[in-house]
């Protein structure tokens, strides 16, 4: 009974996390393999019953609090900034806190491997594979050439792309076969340890069943390139080449199985000996802890249901942010949709004298919450190739923002942004959450805003993008000291 109510209370503390990592594996597609990882876990633990009642739990309650503290402080952190990440990594902490406060480290000992595995059902791991991409790409390119050469086929090569008589083909960054490495992973690594009682047979195994995953890439480009030189599959973008995608994992599940088939023969069953008795534990006093644990855990989550966060509304209006008098002429501008969830939003196009025209765009928070954030997705993707520039004020001060290059209606554009998080200038995303979790707890406030500056690159080249950088430090060295005014005219 008391058991039940320990979970029921984890569970509502971490409900809207499993939620919202419940819909980040419905959505995108890396992560479909998650909704496994739970019940692989819970089976790593059904195999190893025999090893739990074969130890002697001894809580540990000093280190349990501390590590179950931390776990519990991220998730708190993570919610304050908005940063999901960071609350779904708190559960990897919370839950060998938990484990070590109630029964101990021989227990978590035992537990190790199903915990360590619950890792696979975080989204973090595109982060990982991000750097991975490139070189997969130009490996499945370079060996996928080669065994079209093999088959007597007309080929040229240049990086990721490879032409042929009739079509050029590109392995594009969703092609590389890295995403499917993952699953494959996590496939590989239960299935290894249940059925193989070595651990270098294990680490073989899986060792193998990735690299013959990586290679398979290398096959399917080639095959997806001679089939467009026989005109053979038609529409490469259709159902095929999902099913071109699926041959990189098959492959990979093919490998484990019959590995598994091999390496298996010859091996001596395990022998089962079932465990005599049951734990020993001081219940009375357990009893205490498992109910303080559960108050604690309560606590926190109804932690995430209480904003103390203030929204922090502009009473600015337009006419405040007016340069007339510097030479920039402007006029209000219907706003785009690329940073939604803002409260309040702007946008100005001006044209100079000179016949220079110049965009500025505003969305602000007045207050941020999760799914209503400034970082998030759709932001994050600003920065996809941006760099950091410093731009003159008045010739003694400088402010570092992100300049990026882009195209717009089939015009090179050159923009820089910032966020102004209550008059602080930061342009890293992980800063902007950083201190929207410190205003939050210390302040009670979560505003901020994102300041986007945009123009047309007047010629090609790199000589176009300094003279749009010249003409966008030109304006924001005018229009900055009343920005800050426009940012600061707020009404709690």
């Amino acid at each position: 009974m008391l058991g039940c109510v320990l979970a029921a209370a984890f569970l509502f503390c971490y409900i809207d996390v499993l939620i919202g990592m419940g819909r980040q594996w419905w959505n995108i597609s890396f992560y479909s393999y998650a909704f496994l990882i739970p019940g692989i876990s819970a089976y790593l633990v059904w195999v190893r019953r025999d090893q739990l009642w074969a130890v002697q739990p001894e809580p540990a309650y000093v280190t349990g609090t501390v590590i179950t503290a931390a776990g519990l402080s991220a998730l708190i952190v993570g919610r304050a900034a908005g940063i999901q990440t960071v609350q779904q990594m708190s559960l990897l902490i919370t839950v060998p806190g938990v484990v070590l406060f109630l029964f101990g480290w021989r227990v978590l000992k035992v537990l190790g491997l199903p915990i360590a595995f619950l890792g696979f059902m975080i989204p973090v791991w595109d982060a990982v594979t991000e750097p991975l991409h490139l070189p997969f790409q130009r490996l499945s390119a370079d060996l996928g050439v080669r065994l079209l050469n093999l088959f007597g086929i007309p080929v040229y090569q240049n990086g990721v792309f490879i032409y042929l008589p009739n079509i050029t083909l590109e392995v594009a960054k969703s092609c590389s076969g890295v995403n499917y490495l993952i699953a494959v992973l996590a496939t590989s690594i239960p299935l290894a340890t249940i059925v193989l009682h070595s651990v270098w047979k294990r680490i073989g195994l899986v060792v193998l069943a990735v690299t013959v995953s990586a290679l398979a890439n290398s096959l399917r480009v080639a095959l997806i390139g001679m089939l467009a030189y026989y005109d053979v599959s038609g529409d490469l973008h259709g159902p095929y080449h999902t099913l071109h995608g699926i041959f990189t994992s098959m492959v990979g599940y093919v490998v484990i199985f019959v590995g598994l088939w091999v390496l298996s023969r010859g091996q001596k069953p395990a022998l089962r000996v079932a465990a005599q008795g049951s734990w020993k534990l001081e219940w009375p006093r357990v009893r205490i802890a498992w109910v303080v644990l559960a108050a604690l855990l309560v606590l926190v989550g109804v932690s995430g249901y209480v904003d103390r966060s203030q929204p922090v509304v502009l009473a600015s209006h337009g006419n405040d942010v007016s340069l007339v008098d510097v030479g920039w002429i402007g006029i209000e501008v219907p706003v785009s949709d690329m940073v939604p969830g803002a409260d309040q939003k702007w946008s100005w196009a001006y044209r100079a004298r000179s016949g220079e025209d110049v965009r500025l765009s505003l969305w602000y928070f007045a207050s941020q919450s999760q799914g209503k954030e400034l970082i998030h997705a759709e932001t994050s993707t600003l920065h996809s190739g941006a760099t950091t520039v410093k731009l003159s004020l008045d010739g003694q001060n400088t402010i570092e923002v992100n300049r990026r290059i882009f195209s717009e209606g089939g015009k090179r554009q050159a923009a820089v942004f910032w966020y102004d998080l209550n008059g602080r200038l930061l342009t890293s995303p992980l800063a902007v959450k950083l201190y929207t979790a410190l205003d939050g707890m210390t302040h009670s406030r979560t505003s901020g805003a994102l300041v986007w500056v945009s123009t047309d690159l007047p010629s090609a080249g790199e000589e176009g993008v300094e003279q749009a950088t010249t003409r966008l430090e030109t304006f924001v060295a005018q229009a900055f000291p009343r920005l800050t005014r426009f940012l600061s005219g707020s009404t709690p």
